[in-house]
Formats: structure tokens, C-alpha cells, sequence
């Protein structure tokens, strides 16, 4: 890990080379922030609010309660679902840790089913006269 992980660009290499080979991965630019997604689902991403796991709820109240993340949140102030922000800097001398968090989230993401989709109602067709 980078000692100086107050450098974005130190802490996304560090971040790539370590999740590289995990498996297949995919990484692009979501939302203003560089994503990391697996299977097609976004686990991590990076940014100017530090680094962002999707956690299962246990993993993730544990940290909110020792303070080692704060719920992300969207810029209208909602938190944002499963989603914490970890500010790199806080784990430059707990990298098993934050490695540990980012096998959880990848491995969460992998794993998880996909999200239920409200049943389509039928289409009906008019017919057209010509």
C-alpha cells in the first residue's frame, strides 16, 4: 500500500493492482467517481469522498459503529443504500483491514442476486389501419 494514500492517484493504482487478479474485473468512470465492477455490479469506487464499498449489513454496521467508515451519502444528504466511505488516509497503517473490506464488498457484490424486477404488464397493440 502506498504510504501516501492521500494521493488519489497512489491509492487507485495500489487499489487496481491489488483487486487485479481476483478475477475478471471491470473499471470505468460512473458518476464522477472511478467504478470497480464485478459481473457487471459496481463493489468499489473511487473519489474525491474517498473510497466506496457495497458491505452486507453486519459488515457494514460494524464499522459505521467504530467510526472506521460514515454512511455515504448522495449530495441531496440520503445515505445511499449498502454504500460506506472510507477516507483512504484513515487505513494507511491497517492495509490487511482495508484489504479484508474489499474482499467483503467484491465478494458480496459476486454473490449477490440479481435485484428482483417488478412484473411487466402485457403490451397491447392497436391495430393500425392503413
Amino acid at each position: 500500500m502506498p504510504h501516501h494514500t492521500s494521493d488519489q492517484a497512489a491509492f487507485q493504482a495500489w487499489l487496481e493492482a491489488t483487486i487485479q487478479p481476483w478475477g475478471p474485473l471491470d473499471a470505468r468512470r460512473m458518476f464522477g467517481v472511478q467504478a470497480y465492477l464485478v459481473r457487471g455490479k459496481m463493489f468499489a469506487a473511487v473519489g474525491s469522498m474517498g473510497l466506496l464499498l457495497k458491505l452486507p449489513a453486519q459488515a457494514r454496521e460494524a464499522l459505521l459503529a467504530s467510526g472506521g467508515a460514515q454512511a455515504f451519502q448522495v449530495s441531496t444528504g440520503a445515505s445511499f443504500g449498502e454504500w460506506v466511505a472510507l477516507e483512504p488516509a484513515r487505513w494507511q497503517s491497517q492495509p490487511q483491514e482495508l484489504l479484508s473490506l474489499l474482499r467483503q464488498s467484491y465478494d458480496y457484490v459476486q454473490t449477490a442476486p440479481p435485484p428482483p424486477r417488478p412484473p411487466r404488464q402485457p403490451r397491447r397493440f392497436r391495430k393500425r389501419q392503413f
